[in-house]
């Protein structure tokens, strides 16, 4: 395509762009409005910001882009990545400014809520990348899916999620290598893993999860052993779990992380309810579909599980032979003694049991489910009440996708849970990495008496959330782990 034609395509998708690019409402700020013109705005200020993004990268605006996105985004061009906005601008910045132009049209959205302040779209796009004089020519347009989500804060709907399905490429599409030698930038570098993005159901709800795969290729007709990986209370897969999943797939394993029932992008309600029940049950579905998976080998499944989770797995195991080994990392495992020595003993056990209970009826009652904080530092009601970096951070734990909050009907299941029930059924070979600075290790040291064959138990240092996301004890633990399942997983 010679330059004039290269500069008329761009122009269409120009028109494309701004026909789609600057949805309005009728609905004026500060009118009486009812709930079908409330979302009525919230869509299109929803859709104006996916577009904001879209238009600020083609114009170069890149205070426009970083003000579009939440604090820490999913970016998934493939593998997902958990980034800052100005870690996005750093990379698109010097790639898109290569090209003479770019123009990314945007249609078809369809925008619809998982609850007032949560929201996802998905729509089709069209992008066209202009670099003239170069040589097989001077166009490349690919078309496929976004989908988004976004949330909703104190300035507005902020995008926390975003990924790119690409479908169809016309034109030259080694434009993207000579941009990226025009900019100076240095082919991207292999991952050590690939992922799948996966969906399975749980007692009629779908789960969202990402199947971390090894990246260097298997014989043919081998199958993979496989883990799913979970996080501590409250938590979503792009928590701790992703950092774990990370390595183990880099060692060989499938390991497959999801967000329960409820939480992150799963479907289920009420949302952030903390049900051990539940979430047992959504492990037991997620075996079942590691189980069922083509490349993966049904004979050697794991378990892993960091904090609370650790006793849910250790439940699931215990009545599934399916599962052939677990592993626990900084494990909380309370019985009732236990709850009580760290919820303000029998009295704040009851009072919290009382206060869920209530919001249950409530939730029966209305549909309506009361909700506090997860963390806080000054809110006596929150679930975690104190200087918890790891959850306040948003450089750390307290990421968009989240959402850092907790269903109050939650309490009863909660702390009436004995996680220390399962130990003596508990046959799978299992490995228990803790500290004594972590969370209740005296739970950890029960769990291992109880058992009917000792368990593995590795000592390290560091407190808790040393084990969520300091690198140094998260490699430590990874290792041990890889020993572990490379010992009880083995070949058949």
């Amino acid at each position: 395509m010679n330059t004039i034609g290269a500069r008329a395509a761009i122009a269409v998708f120009a028109l494309a762009l701004s026909a789609c690019g600057s949805p309005t409402s009728a609905v004026q700020p500060g009118a009486q409005e009812n709930p079908m013109q409330n979302a009525t705005r919230d869509r299109a200020a929803i859709v104006e910001t996916i577009h904001n993004v879209a238009r600020g990268a083609d114009l170069r605006q890149w205070d426009a882009v970083r003000s579009a996105f939440a604090g820490r985004v999913v970016l998934d061009y493939g593998v997902p990545e958990l980034l800052t906005p100005e870690e996005i601008v750093s990379r698109w910045q010097p790639l898109l400014s290569a090209f003479d132009s770019t123009q990314h049209a945007i249609r078809d959205e369809q925008v619809s809520f998982v609850d007032a302040d949560l929201a996802r779209v998905r729509s089709r796009f069209q992008a066209a990348h202009h670099l003239a004089g170069a040589a097989g020519g001077e166009l490349w347009s690919l078309a496929g899916h976004y989908e988004h989500e976004l949330a909703r804060g104190a300035s507005g709907w902020k995008v926390t999620r975003m990924r790119m399905i690409p479908g169809e490429s016309t034109g030259n599409a080694a434009l993207l290598e000579r941009a990226r030698e025009r900019a100076g930038l240095a082919a991207p570098r292999a991952p050590e893993y690939r992922v799948e993005h996966v969906r399975f159901p749980s007692e009629g709800a779908a789960l969202v999860g990402v199947l971390h795969l090894p990246a260097r290729a298997r014989e043919e007709g081998e199958r993979l052993p496989a883990v799913a990986v979970l996080g501590s209370w409250t938590t979503v897969k792009e928590q701790m779990p992703s950092l774990y999943a990370q390595r183990l797939a880099a060692a060989g394993f499938a390991a497959l992380t999801f967000d329960f029932r409820g939480f992150g992008e799963s479907d289920g309600a009420p949302r952030h309810e903390e049900s051990p029940a539940r979430k047992i049950e959504d492990i037991r579905a997620a075996v079942a579909f590691l189980s069922a998976h083509p490349a993966l080998d049904a004979g050697r499944l794991g378990l892993v599980g960091v904090c609370a989770s650790s006793g849910y797995i250790a439940a699931e195991a215990a009545d599934d032979p399916r599962v052939k080994s677990v592993v626990m990392v900084a494990p909380w495992l309370h019985d009732a003694a236990l709850a009580a020595s760290v919820y303000g003993g029998p009295e704040g056990v009851a009072d919290r049991v009382r206060q869920g209970r209530d919001a249950r009826a409530r939730f029966a009652a209305t549909g309506e489910v009361s909700h506090v904080p997860a963390v806080s530092t000054t809110d006596s009601s929150a679930a975690m009440v104190g200087q918890f970096d790891y959850y306040l951070d948003v450089r750390r734990g307290g990421i968009p996708q989240w959402g850092n909050r907790f269903a109050v009907m939650s309490w009863p299941g909660w702390l009436e849970f004995d996680a220390l029930a399962s130990a003596p059924r508990l046959r799978a070979p299992t490995l228990i990495v803790h500290s004594e600075e972590g969370a209740i290790p005296d739970g950890a040291k029960r769990f291992a008496a109880a058992m009917p064959a000792a368990p593995r138990v590795v000592w390290m240092a560091g407190t808790q959330f040393h084990f969520y996301d300091d690198p140094a004890t998260v490699d430590r633990a990874s290792q041990e782990a890889v020993g572990h399942l490379r010992a009880t997983l083995a070949a058949r």
